[in-house]
């Protein structure tokens, strides 16, 4: 409700904004809501002039509201790029009022999409939750697969849109989709070679593409796009009950997030814990540090090793 107030009331004096200066000269220009999207705009870009991406560094996705200042930076953009799920489905309605629209890319466009799913143990949400209503798995470019059919749409789309550098769009992309490749059987030789194929989440569980591609299975405390709350004694319980019956060598958190459940489950199942990153958004040092896709993705090559063996 309060994104729809915002809108109500922002929208008409972005329509009624005048055209900043030098809009003739101007160049491409992207703006990403999220991470996953300013990261597939930036490899396909070469660099991140001209490009914006919405969400602040270390903040929460799913609550994230937009500003006035977002809302007038997409109305000024050639291309919005965003997931197109239930987190960021105002910007549908913010691109809809204007007059002169941007072109825009949803990476859930891109790919085929999955029901999100409730498993035993896991906390069940409420009825009315957003995410839950919706149905679908918006986490799309967990899977490294998926992120290279979106890598190869948003070329597509980019160098149509900006034909004079099209060449230089077709050759990033094609070195960055041989990068995903080449991570995707690094990913696949892990959980080929790994003696257990479970992992438990104290937390959220934003990876269903991600098992669901690599033919792994898993426990977590929430489904993926669930609030953050604290999880029922029963949910711990049946979690360190999983953790011991599985033997796991350690108890896997998200990025972002709270280790507090995380901490209580492996001190009950005497074993380690270890992040593995969903890449929703990234700190604002590893956001400096230019991190990409590729480099947090290996990062969890490194927290599967500690998993599964």
């Amino acid at each position: 409700m309060r994104r729809l107030i915002i809108l109500l009331f922002v929208i008409p004096l972005l329509l009624s904004c005048p055209e900043t200066e030098n809009q003739d000269e101007k160049s491409f220009s992207v703006v990403a809501v999220d991470f996953p999207s300013y990261d597939a705009a930036r490899a396909i870009l070469g660099s991140d002039d001209n490009l914006v991406m919405l969400l602040p560094p270390g903040t929460e996705s799913h609550s994230y509201d937009p500003t006035p200042r977002d809302m007038i930076l997409l109305s000024e953009s050639d291309l919005v790029v965003y997931t197109g799920g239930p987190s960021d489905e105002w910007v549908a309605s913010i691109l809809s009022s204007l007059d002169e629209k941007p072109a825009s890319f949803a990476l859930t466009e891109q790919v085929r999409l999955l029901a999100e799913e409730t498993k035993d143990g896991m906390e069940h949400m409420e009825d009315d939750h957003d995410h839950i209503d919706h149905g679908i798995d918006e986490h799309v470019w967990t899977s490294p697969v998926n992120e290279i059919a979106i890598i190869s749409s948003l070329q597509h789309l980019m160098s149509s849109i900006d034909a004079d550098n099209a060449d230089t769009y077709r050759k990033n992309a094609e070195d960055y989709i041989d990068k995903l490749h080449e991570l995707d059987s690094e990913i696949r030789e892990v959980v080929d070679n790994a003696p257990r194929r479970t992992l438990i989440f104290a937390s959220r569980f934003p990876l269903l593409y991600f098992v669901r591609e690599y033919g792994l299975d898993y426990y977590a405390a929430f489904p993926g796009c669930a609030e953050e709350t604290e999880p029922s004694a029963r949910t711990v319980a049946f979690l360190i009950d999983k953790a011991r019956e599985i033997d796991v060598p350690c108890i896997l958190n998200i990025e972002l997030s709270s280790d507090m459940i995380a901490r209580v489950i492996a001190s009950e199942a005497g074993c380690g814990i270890a992040t593995f990153n969903t890449l929703h958004n990234v700190t604002a040092a590893d956001f400096h540090q230019g991190k990409t896709y590729i480099d947090l993705m290996s990062e969890n090559l490194t927290t599967l090793r500690e998993a599964l063996y």
